[in-house]
C-alpha cells in the first residue's frame, strides 16, 4: 500500500464531514518560540503545509472530538502519564486497520535522564503522523479520557517519533 493509500484511508476515518465546511476563521497554529504551557501539547515538524487529511483530522479534534474519539475506537484514556499515552494509542492503532498501517507500535524510550514513548512509523510519512497523534491526544484530552498536567512535545527524532514532557520544544536531543 502506497503512502497516498494510506492517507486517503486516514482520512476517511477520521472524517466526518468534507473539509469545505471548515470555518474560514479556524485559529491559526502558534508561534514556535517560547516554552510550551503546563498542559499544551506542542509537535516539531519543521515548515510547510500538511495535508488535506491532516488538517481535517485537526478540525475535527477541535471541533468534533467525541467523533473522533468514536473514529479511532478509543474508549478509554490515563492520566497524564507516558503510561496514558501509550493506552489512548494502542487502542488506536490496534483498533482502527489505517492506524495500524501507519504506525508500527510504540515502546519507552530515554536519554539521560529524559524519559518518553517512541512510535515507530509504519506506512505513512513522520511528519504527517506527528500531526496526527497530536490531534489524537488532544481530542483525547478535550473529551476527557486524558488529563495532562505537563507541557507535552512530540517531534521526529531519526525517522521515529518522540513524545516526552518538557516546556521546551525540540529538547529530546539536547
Amino acid at each position: 500500500m502506497n503512502e497516498e493509500k494510506l492517507r486517503t484511508y486516514i482520512r476517511r476515518m477520521l472524517q466526518e464531514a468534507p473539509a469545505a465546511e471548515e470555518s474560514p476563521s479556524a485559529p491559526k497554529p502558534k508561534s514556535a518560540r517560547g516554552k510550551t504551557k503546563a498542559g499544551e501539547i506542542t509537535t516539531s515538524t519543521g515548515s510547510g503545509r500538511f495535508t488535506t487529511g491532516v488538517n481535517d483530522a485537526g478540525a475535527l479534534a477541535r471541533d468534533k472530538p467525541k467523533q473522533l474519539m468514536q473514529n479511532l475506537k478509543i474508549t478509554s484514556g490515563g492520566d497524564g502519564t507516558l503510561k496514558g499515552i501509550t493506552l489512548i494509542l494502542k487502542q488506536a492503532i490496534d483498533g482502527v486497520e489505517a492506524m495500524g498501517k501507519a504506525y508500527k507500535g510504540s515502546s519507552a524510550i530515554s536519554k539521560g535522564d529524559k524519559k518518553g514513548l517512541k512510535v515507530t512509523m509504519g506506512e505513512l510519512d513522520p511528519r504527517n503522523g506527528v500531526k496526527y497523534l497530536q490531534h489524537t491526544l488532544v481530542a483525547a484530552k478535550k473529551v476527557g479520557l486524558f488529563r495532562l498536567k505537563e507541557a507535552l512535545q512530540i517531534e521526529v527524532v531519526g525517522g521515529d517519533i518522540v513524545i516526552y514532557f518538557s516546556p521546551e520544544k525540540r529538547s529530546w536531543s539536547k
